[in-house]
């Protein structure tokens, strides 16, 4: 009996490893490989990250490129000294030089930027910057040209209408001389040097002004000059001058007038006001006679729209004054047609 166990006991110890079984042994190996395949599959997940951010670095890296090349394709210059560098070798010199006006244009962009002018500006206003550098180089200088557009629109605030656009720049100048001459206070003038009145307007039958026969109505050309060459000449007068009130003074000869009863006293108002036109005026004298026909240009100046800053009187010297200025001296009794006249005269106001 223990014999057979001893046999046993030594076919069981045939059947061990190190004291482990077959069993154990292969489930050591097992668990050795499953070790192993872990560390393989980490590895390779390690590198697999590392290989997706390398392609993510080349991705952002093509990205930036891509917007390089874009940009060099706004730009020919680069572009084309690119291609010529590719083409053959460039010295260092060359592109330092090149680099050097990149960046120095940069700036330049960047200060006409801070100067409010866009980059769509400088890129569309090329032909503009080159005129400009040409007229530079004529001489013309860019604060003078702003400064002139300055005063030419002071000019036209100065001057209604187109009295400025019509008029060259001597006329111009002409006429700022005669306002500051007579801004400036001066000394008694000899007879010889003259004086600074304002002229006087005369506009008489003898010249082509005609009104109706022994009437204030006014002809129809005559009422054309009125509103355009002697406006146009009130207006230079009052802006040389500095003054702002228009006498209008009815001149007549020694003719007398029969014509009844005057009713100026009555029709003047309506006249004067709008209701009637000076067609209703029956003056019985020349003193009448003459401020009908003033009240009739007064009237057609009034309706100017340039003269809506000038104050506009009606005065009648009837056959009182000659030609000369002076009081008459009852000798010329028949038609003088030169001493029926219409003249206007300018002042500043009181």
């Amino acid at each position: 009996m223990s014999g057979s166990i001893a046999r046993q006991g030594a076919s069981y110890r045939q059947g061990l490893v190190l004291g482990l079984t077959m069993a154990e042994i292969m489930l050591l190996l097992v668990f050795s490989l499953l070790i192993a395949i872990g560390v393989a599959l980490a590895t390779e997940r390690v590198e697999r990250q590392e290989v997706m951010q390398r392609l993510r670095g080349a991705e952002v890296a093509a990205a930036k490129s891509g917007a390089v090349v874009e940009e060099i394709r706004r730009f020919p210059r680069i572009a084309e000294f690119l291609d010529r560098t590719a083409a053959r070798p460039t010295s260092p010199a060359a592109v330092d030089e090149f680099w050097r006006t990149l960046v120095e244009s940069d700036e330049i962009v960047e200060a006409m930027q801070r100067r409010g002018v866009s980059r769509a500006t400088l890129r569309e206003g090329s032909e503009y910057f080159a005129r400009m550098q040409q007229l530079k180089s004529a001489g013309l200088d860019p604060d003078k040209a702003v400064r002139g557009v300055a005063l030419a629109a002071a000019l036209d605030d100065a001057l209604p209408g187109r009295a400025a656009a019509d008029r060259t720049p001597e006329q111009l100048a002409a006429l700022i001389r005669k306002g500051i001459a007579a801004s400036e206070p001066h000394e008694e003038a000899s007879p010889k040097e003259g004086h600074t009145w304002p002229p006087i307007i005369n506009l008489s039958e003898a010249g082509g002004y005609y009104f109706a026969s022994r009437s204030a109505e006014l002809r129809p050309d005559f009422e054309a000059v009125l509103r355009t060459a002697v406006t146009d000449k009130l207006i230079d007068i009052g802006a040389s001058f500095q003054v702002d009130v228009i006498e209008v003074i009815g001149h007549t000869d020694e003719r007398p007038v029969n014509s009844g009863v005057s009713n100026l006293d009555r029709e003047l108002g309506s006249v004067t006001l709008g209701a009637n036109g000076v067609g209703v005026l029956q003056p019985a004298d020349n003193a009448g006679l003459g401020l009908a026909r003033a009240l009739a240009v007064v009237k057609v100046l009034s309706a100017e729209p340039r003269l809506r800053n000038f104050r506009i009187l009606p005065l009648s010297g009837a056959q009182l004054i000659g030609t000369d200025g002076r009081l008459t001296r009852w000798d010329e009794q028949g038609d003088v047609r030169e001493r029926r006249r219409i003249e206007i005269r300018m002042r500043k106001s009181m």
